[in-house]
């Protein structure tokens, strides 16, 4: 096999740009939420600083592979994906509580860490340029398995927030905006190592897929920032009429439309509504007296509360207790 400069060092070096653009974002991404999410459980903080820690060590890394077969790069790239990969599907747990195809995504992430691990491992074992074939088997395995871990977690969460069913369009807003953040998160690591993957397998003997899996953690762990940094916690709509008819004066109506996802509210969505309505009776609408505050002057009234719930709540334990440790 010839050394050609052109497919060996130029793909690195693209790929070393292309890198550091992204972890500015990611810095930029961390910074947003440091100071706007405070209030944050210890976990969540935790994670977020050991991706960004590795992910840092990850880019040096990036660099230094462009001058030796340095596979360290692989072995930080897999867990900056599993801890993204993870905190999508603990919000899926949280959400749903399905045990069996929270452990399979948990399965799925195990074994793309295998891939990589076993990657560098191989890297390790045979550095020179023309042995590189030994990873191929690794190596697939570790992308395929990231891009059906990506898909599977965007389709579990799609899945459960197409299940709610709204006639209110504050409702329908915030719904139609988790899904296609949703689909976002499941589509940016995904296209990363599907590329990887079939560029890899078309010629693996150039330093294209390496040059492009450069930026897989940089996508994962800006994926995982965005989501937490999407959260807007006690962001609450309301709304109030009042309307009035023959048989019917309906004195208030009041509803309000909570949203949680993220840091200790980050375990489910929950949307009612309440009407008070007054109902006349006969004697009051025959009287048709009445006071400024729509009662009539001496005949009783009846009440009624009227309760909508249009809401899904995915989680069956209180916000403040779904991120205790």
């Amino acid at each position: 096999m010839s050394f050609n400069l052109d497919i060996v060092l130029g793909p690195l070096l693209v790929g070393t740009w292309a890198n550091s653009a992204l972890y500015t974002v990611e810095v930029i991404q961390a910074a947003y939420y440091y100071r706007h999410f405070k209030q944050d459980n210890w976990m969540w903080k935790l994670l977020v600083s050991s991706a960004i820690a590795i992910d840092s060590v990850s880019m040096i890394a990036n660099y230094a592979s462009v001058y030796l077969p340095y596979p360290l790069y692989m072995f930080t790239t897999g867990t900056v994906a599993a801890l993204a990969q993870s905190f999508l599907v603990t919000r899926y747990w949280l959400l749903t509580r399905n045990k069996v195809l929270t452990l399979t995504l948990f399965f799925f992430i195990t074994v793309a860490v295998g891939g990589a691990f076993a990657s560098a491992a191989t890297i390790a074992i045979f550095p020179v340029y023309q042995d590189r074939e030994k990873a191929v088997v690794p190596a697939t395995i570790w992308l395929i398995t990231g891009v059906v871990t990506d898909v599977s977690i965007a389709l579990a969460l799609l899945l459960e927030f197409r299940k709610v069913k709204s006639s209110f369009k504050e409702t329908r807003s915030l719904l139609n905006r988790l899904v296609a953040q949703t689909i976002q998160t499941g589509t940016g690591g995904a296209t990363i190592a599907l590329v990887v993957l079939v560029v890899f397998l078309v010629n693996n003997d150039s330093n294209v897929p390496t040059g492009v899996a450069y930026c897989l953690g940089r996508v994962y762990c800006i994926t995982m920032l965005a989501n937490l940094n999407s959260k807007k916690a006690g962001n609450t709509w309301s709304s109030k009429g009042t309307s009035s008819g023959a048989n019917l004066d309906t004195r208030g109506e009041r509803g309000n439309l909570e949203r949680s996802e993220g840091g200790d509210e980050y375990g489910g969505i929950h949307v009612h509504r309440t009407a008070m309505v007054h109902i006349e009776t006969p004697q009051e609408i025959s009287r048709g007296s009445f006071k400024t505050n729509g009662r009539p002057d001496d005949s009783p009234a009846v009440e009624m509360e009227m309760t909508v719930n249009d809401s899904a709540s995915y989680s069956s334990r209180k916000k403040q207790d779904l991120f205790a440790p």
